[in-house]
């Protein structure tokens, strides 16, 4: 084998063997970031459960001072101390050590200061080392302490239905737990971060996995203790990732590398075109079906993730004792999912979904998919007293699984590059100096390319990407909606004006091509001063477009702009230049002629000073004159730039928005809202990414289009003879 078939052979090998590790460590991530996900879900769930447990703790409390002392067996209050308005102690029950009036620093000073304000509060609480509920109750002028027992099955019941062990700390020191063997202190860098990061977070302790999440006081502010979660075997669990896609991967980039390197050892004097074509095709078409396999496997895998995360929130909600007295919204935050409330065969409730939609005649089973607007959501029903369903919709762990079949993508894009210089290095195997010099030009354009794949390749297929989803910057579910985007485009009247304002907006090229050519042809001669005529006419180009739109403004403003004020001179105006949808497009239009004339005259002034002088020399010996000279030499030399000037400034007209932005903001009445400003309004007012994608793709396939037919129908014609 020669030096140079091993180059290549190692050339195509090492992407196949990135891109098949790469797919492997993926699809393992994607896998292992669930599990994690699922953990955090769980801890959701549990904090959840503890502040309803608390608000419940809270509300049985809301009675006066005295109430509380005579029913405080009944209510599970171990000691309670009335303290008055300038702090003296009252009353004491039962008889013994009254309950203080503040201790444990910052937490009771806040909650005193709460009761003080009319406010019942409570909050958990270590008391002569026992976890306990210190409430404060107020009175008319009084202040009541009590102290509650903590139930023991507290965690335990949550435990049962879920599955998930856990453990409560109270300033980093184990308080209550689910089960023995819990570390007895949390680290110091974990409580930090908890408090930095203010979520629930992946961590790693005594050597198990387990998730911490934080809690927080009766105020949702102060950072009082952690909770950690552990999933028991009677967790919902997560299947693992069948062999068979990955077996696949493997498969396909070897397949990959048996192709190309069959091409590599052939014959050394040209290759055949078909032959490479092929060749390409074999090379690239196992790795993207593997890569397919594995996506679709991962897909379902995320699928049931969601069902499983759903099945948490629906076990959740079957703690309580009493579901159906709590808040739609109150439901929604324990479940940890969107929720509907059936009654009486129809829905009557909802909190985190619009009811209008969903259809009530897909909810019939007890759990399943549902079509909710633009999203594809799992549901799951949970049974109320009373004939009233709760219906649990969420698609919470798709994250994941989307970053991972980005990245997959983008495995297999890079691959696909490699393949590509790989066949064009192959292809100058029978000679070591091609070899030398492909390799020598593939280097200099690297950089370039590699700055060219990530900020602008990159880009452009993630918005197509976005444009196959319901991708809302709001709401954490981003459901794949196939080709509605772009029928909804179909039927969109705004889109559709959009389109028509910027067509129109684009008829300034032509009337400023016509404009930048006669000054290029003025200010093409030798005279005085024509450097700084060039350079005046220039000047606006290279202006910022923001300053030059609100200067434009002020000068179309219909009582003290330029504009009326000149014409009144002559009797003419005033006119309401923006203000009117009949003139507005018009007054974007003049502005963007003066904007670009110097521009254009730039490029039509370099194509001038191109043609030879003796092409008119000898026109003017033949006796032609100014405009023969014009028509039969300028004209045709201008061809090239004509057709330069004339491409460049139709891709710029469809894309403007700077003016629109600043000038009408799409007014009036839609008058000149063009494509590029509804893109944005979509995006970034409404916050419908995957809409504005789509929209984005329609307006790239466009340009593409119009520029293709431009260079098809005057590509050839733009040639000077």
């Amino acid at each position: 084998m020669s030096r140079l078939r091993r180059a290549f052979l190692l050339l195509i090998a090492l992407p196949a063997l990135v891109f098949a590790a790469g797919g492997l460590y993926v699809a393992r991530w994607s896998r292992t970031a669930l599990e994690p996900e699922l953990g955090r879900h769980a801890a959701g769930r549990a904090v959840e459960y503890l502040r309803l447990h608390r608000e419940q703790v809270t509300a049985q409390l809301r009675l006066t001072p005295e109430q509380l002392a005579r029913h405080a067996s009944a209510l599970g209050i171990e000691r309670i101390a009335i303290y008055s308005a300038s702090d003296q102690l009252i009353a004491t029950f039962p008889d013994t050590t009254p309950v203080p009036l503040s201790f444990a620093g910052q937490l009771t000073d806040a909650m005193l200061a709460a009761a003080r304000r009319g406010q019942t509060v409570a909050d958990l609480v270590r008391l002569d080392d026992q976890p306990l509920w210190l409430a404060y109750v107020p009175g008319e002028g009084r202040v009541a302490v009590a102290v509650l027992r903590l139930q023991p099955e507290l965690l335990e019941r949550f435990t049962a239905a879920t599955g998930y062990e856990l453990a409560l700390y109270h300033r980093d020191t184990l308080t209550l737990a689910s089960r023995d063997g819990w570390p007895e202190a949390i680290p110091q860098a974990l409580s930090d971060s908890l408090a930095s990061f203010d979520r629930a977070l992946s961590t790693r302790l005594a050597g198990t996995q387990m998730t911490a999440a934080p809690v927080k006081d009766f105020d949702d502010w102060e950072l009082t203790g952690a909770l950690l979660v552990q999933p028991s075997d009677a967790a919902p669990s997560l299947p693992s990732l069948p062999p068979g896609p990955l077996a696949g991967l493997i498969l396909g980039a070897l397949l990959s590398v048996t192709v190309l390197w069959r091409i590599a050892a052939g014959p050394t004097q040209g290759f055949d075109p078909r032959r490479l074509r092929r060749g390409i095709a074999l090379a690239l078409v196992p790795p993207a079906l593997a890569a397919a396999w594995l996506a679709s496997s991962d897909a379902r895998s995320s699928a049931q993730a969601s069902d499983a995360a759903l099945q948490l929130g629906a076990r959740t909600t079957e703690t309580i004792a009493t579901p159906e007295t709590l808040p739609v919204e109150r439901l929604a935050r324990l479940s940890g999912a969107a929720v509907a409330v059936i009654a009486n065969d129809s829905l009557v409730a909802a909190h985190g979904i619009e009811l209008s939609a969903i259809s009530l005649a897909e909810l019939g089973g007890a759990a399943g998919r549902v079509q909710a607007g633009e999203r594809r959501l799992a549901y799951r029903t949970v049974e109320l007293p009373g004939g009233t369903r709760l219906v649990l919709l969420s698609s919470p762990l798709e994250d994941s699984r989307k970053a991972a079949l980005f990245w997959l993508a983008g495995l297999y894009g890079l691959f696909a590059v490699a393949v590509l210089i790989f066949t064009s290095l192959a292809q100058t195997a029978g000679s070591a100096m091609a070899y030398r010099e492909t390799i020598t030009a593939w280097a200099f354009v690297s950089p370039s390319l590699i700055l060219l794949l990530i900020f602008s390749a990159a880009p452009l297929l993630f918005a197509f990407y976005l444009s196959f989803h319901g991708w809302n910057l709001l709401e954490p579910a981003k459901p794949f909606v196939g080709l509605r985007h772009y029928a909804e485009l179909a039927g969109d009247g705004l889109f559709w004006n959009a389109a028509k304002n910027t067509a129109v907006y684009s008829l300034y090229v032509p009337a400023t091509m016509c404009c930048a050519l006669a000054v290029a042809i003025l200010l093409n001669r030798s005279i005085k001063g024509v450097a700084l005529l060039r350079a005046v006419f220039f000047l606006p180009y290279i202006t910022s477009f923001v300053a030059i739109s609100i200067v434009w403004q002020w000068m179309y403003d219909p009582d003290f702009g330029v504009f009326n004020w000149a014409l009144g001179l002559v009797g003419l105006g005033p006119f309401p230049w923006l203000n009117s949808p009949s003139t507005a497009l018009l007054a974007l239009i003049i502005m963007a002629v003066w904007i670009h004339i110097g521009f254009q005259m730039v490029i039509f002034l370099a194509g001038l000073q191109a043609i030879p002088n003796e092409f008119y020399e000898a026109a003017m010996i033949d006796g032609a004159g100014p405009w023969r000279r014009f028509r039969n030499i300028t004209l045709p030399m201008l061809r090239p730039t004509t057709f330069f000037v004339l491409v460049t400034s139709i891709i710029g007209s469809f894309q403007v928005f700077t003016f629109v932005y600043v000038m009408t903001e799409g007014g009036p009445l839609h008058a000149t809202d063009v494509i590029v400003y509804h893109i944005y309004q979509n995006a970034w007012q409404f916050l419908r990414m995957g809409y504005a994608s789509a929209m984005s793709w329609i307006l790239f396939a466009v340009i593409f289009a119009i520029t293709l037919l431009q260079f098809r129908l005057l590509g050839r014609r733009m040639t000077p003879s």
